[in-house]
């Protein structure tokens, strides 16, 4: 056996397989026995050549070729019938009888005479028949069986009304059309050296088409057929890849050099060899992403979307982890999510895949969102819910969506959201199974949206209550700030009071021009200091008092974050009498956070230590690297300390250990929250953690990761 007749004695095998395996399923069905007959035919005309091409008896050579032109004569009429039985057409049987007649016709012609067949050509890769006088009369009525077929399905697939039934055609179809191409087998018939590949076209119809056949009711079909695929593809190339070397090393490089075979064997042998397995890869990767499509497990599904779902709080990441999750997972060309707007009343896409990305919105009083919300029931174009009739609005909404089905979001018996699910890419139905798993899904992700709806909430509500208690903080500070800017403001008055009173008496009289200019510029100058100063107190206030809108994590430095706050709250602790001493270590790394957050950590707990020290006292604000990529900043007092049974409700809301009008209990609740509380969202991703001795004081400690730079560099 040469190389050149191993590619269809495989298919020849691979084929037989499919076949027998077709047919098993259901032996006394028409179109499972007529399949298997065309696979039979298929197999007697490969093997029969790949005999013709191994052997150097030109008798048996003579006898293969007859052989397997006989074979793929039934080859077109089998398909005739097989088209005809698949598409259930009654009428057009009696074609398919005079087309058996005509076929034992050109039976007796092929083996008993030379009308149709006068031999055999010697080629590169071995014997091959040679087309006798009447041959293309028999090709004539081979196109025409082959006209015939491509006619009627191409009429069926445009008059199928079930889903189902008309993927089926479409595949067929796509199949046949696939292996037209095979006819280029017959030009080596009439003398042109062509290696006749086209059977590799017919074995791709016959794996689609079986494909077609059973992939609603045998789904590991689906791994003999992709397995037979990338056979195919790498049969083709090792085909190719043969001829093309015989035909450079026989043809081309001979007229200059004399290569003996077996040395163009051998260079072939290499370059399949190189490229065998990165193509069959790549043709396993094509036919897995293009080709097949594998039923998602559904208990896994379900599993796994609760688990990522039910603790999820940011209603950003949720409403796209869906769409993600669902469109990967179930294999959709596109998926999107609708959520109801309060203050509209409208229920507004938020969250899309596969989408063009515009804006949609649907008033709750449209028909397609009452249906919903009234039947507490999915919309679907297909499967089951195919069968259900719906208003021409309905189906308006759902082509508005790229959607074939949509899921009600209920919480109670109010309507939050919509979920809609585009078609699949391996175009199946949305099955009975899939909505019993869909709809317990939709029925979390209610849960899981209206969560994440009050979380937002409550943390819209908390963000303003922080805003108002920095807002009542500030007001307290009034004597210090007003300090800080008085003293710029009263030292410029001075300056001028002074300018302005050497003018009166006369002190000036008899100075230069330039001394003058010289005092006023001097004057000038030293004002616009103190201005910038004022300025830069009122600016860092501002600042300070201003909402975050939305926190944004960065390289900070503590020691300026430190300064920064000190400035706003360091004159009335002077006031007080009570001293603020800083340890922050000079190589500091910075650490990540966001920068008026830290602020207002740094704020709330220095002004806190403040408040419980009995003056005078001492504050230490120390900072220092903790190891593991952290840097630990402690804040302690020496105050009177916190009993033990009171330290751990230091940071509920609304609970303060100061006497009654000074404080609202929200500081510590307020730092908490921010250094700690969404941890996977924020910002900050740090820690707090306190310790206090009565009669003591207090210390505070806060943990922030080192800005990954400034970890890099040590």
């Amino acid at each position: 056996m040469n190389i050149y007749s191993v590619p269809p004695a495989l298919g020849a095998l691979l084929c037989l397989g499919l076949g027998a395996f077709v047919w098993l399923q259901q032996k006394a069905a028409e179109t499972h026995i007529t399949f298997f007959a065309l696979c039979f035919s298929i197999v007697i005309w490969l093997a029969s050549y790949a005999i013709a091409y191994s052997t150097t008896n030109p008798q048996l050579a003579v006898s293969c070729a007859r052989v397997a032109c006989t074979a793929v004569a039934f080859v077109s009429v089998f398909l005739y019938h097989f088209v005809v039985a698949f598409l259930g057409i009654i009428r057009e049987r009696r074609y398919v009888w005079y087309c058996y007649g005509i076929t034992f016709a050109f039976l007796l012609g092929f083996l008993f005479s030379d009308v149709l067949l006068t031999g055999t050509h010697r080629y590169f890769w071995g014997f091959y028949s040679k087309a006798g006088p009447f041959h293309p009369f028999y090709l004539l009525v081979t196109y025409a069986m082959w006209l015939r077929c491509f006619y009627l399905l191409y009429r069926a697939m445009g008059s199928q009304s079930d889903s189902l039934r008309r993927n089926q055609v479409k595949y067929t179809f796509t199949a046949f059309v696939i292996a037209i191409p095979a006819t280029i087998d017959y030009i080596p018939k009439y003398g042109i050296e062509m290696y006749p590949f086209g059977f590799l076209f017919v074995l791709s119809f016959i794996f689609i088409t079986a494909y077609a056949i059973l992939r609603h009711h045998l789904l590991d079909i689906e791994v003999v057929i992709k397995r037979t695929v990338v056979f195919a593809g790498l049969a083709g190339s090792v085909v190719a890849v043969v001829s093309l070397v015989a035909f450079v090393s026989q043809d081309v490089l001979s007229r200059f050099v004399e290569i003996p075979k077996w040395l163009s064997s051998v260079f072939a042998a290499m370059i399949i060899a190189a490229v065998y397995g990165p193509l069959r890869n790549w043709l396993v990767n094509v036919t897995e992403r293009y080709l097949f499509q594998k039923k998602y497990d559904y208990k896994e599904l379900l599993k796994r979307f609760t688990d990522e779902v039910m603790v999820m709080v940011d209603l950003k990441q949720l409403v796209q982890m869906t769409v993600n999750t669902l469109s990967e997972t179930v294999k959709l060309d596109g998926a999107s999510l609708l959520l109801l707007d309060k203050d509209k009343r409208t229920y507004e896409l938020v969250a899309s895949r596969g989408a063009n990305g515009r804006h949609i919105a649907f008033d709750e009083q449209e028909q397609f969102i009452r249906f919903l919300r009234e039947t507490h029931e999915p919309i679907g174009l297909d499967g089951p819910l195919g069968k259900v009739r719906f208003p021409g609005s309905v189906h308006l909404s759902l082509k508005q969506l790229n959607a074939r089905l949509c899921l009600p979001l209920h919480l109670h018996d109010d309507l939050i959201g919509v979920l809609c699910l585009g078609k699949k890419k391996s175009d199946e139905e949305f099955t009975k199974d899939d909505l019993d798993i869909l709809l317990p899904l939709a029925r979390t992700l209610g849960i899981a949206v209206s969560n994440a709806q009050l979380f937002e909430e409550l943390a819209k509500t908390q963000a303003e209550a922080a805003q108002k208690e920095k807002l009542a903080v500030i007001g307290t500070l009034s004597a210090g700030i007003n300090h800080e800017i008085c003293n710029p403001l009263g030292i410029v008055k001075a300056q001028c009071e002074a300018f302005l009173l050497d003018v009166e008496d006369g002190i000036l009289v008899g100075k230069s021009a330039g001394d003058l200019m010289d005092r006023t510029t001097a004057i000038m100058r030293g004002a616009l200091k103190q201005i910038d100063r004022a300025t830069a107190i009122t600016q860092k206030l501002s600042n300070f008092a201003k909402p975050i809108k939305e926190p944004t994590a960065q390289p900070v430095s503590v020691a300026q974050e430190v300064d920064e706050v000190l400035l706003l709250v360091g004159h009335d602790l002077t006031l007080e009498k009570i001293t603020v001493e800083q340890e922050i270590a000079p190589d500091l790394p910075p650490i990540v956070v966001d920068r008026r957050q830290l602020q207002e950590v740094l704020f709330n707990l220095i002004r806190n230590a403040g408040q419980a020290i009995q003056p005078p006292g001492t504050i230490r604000v120390r900072a220092h690297a903790s190891g593991e990529g952290q840097v630990r900043i402690e804040i302690a007092d020496t105050g009177s300390g916190i009993p033990p049974d009171k330290l751990g409700k230091i940071y509920d809301p609304f609970y303060t250990t100061k006497e009654p009008g000074k404080g609202t209990g929200l500081g510590l609740f307020i730092v908490r929250q921010i250094v700690e509380r969404n941890k996977g969202r924020i910002r900050n991703k740090g820690r707090i953690s306190v310790e206090s001795v009565v009669g003591k004081g207090t210390t505070f400690f806060l943990d922030f990761p080192v800005a990954r730079q400034a970890a890099a560099v040590a």
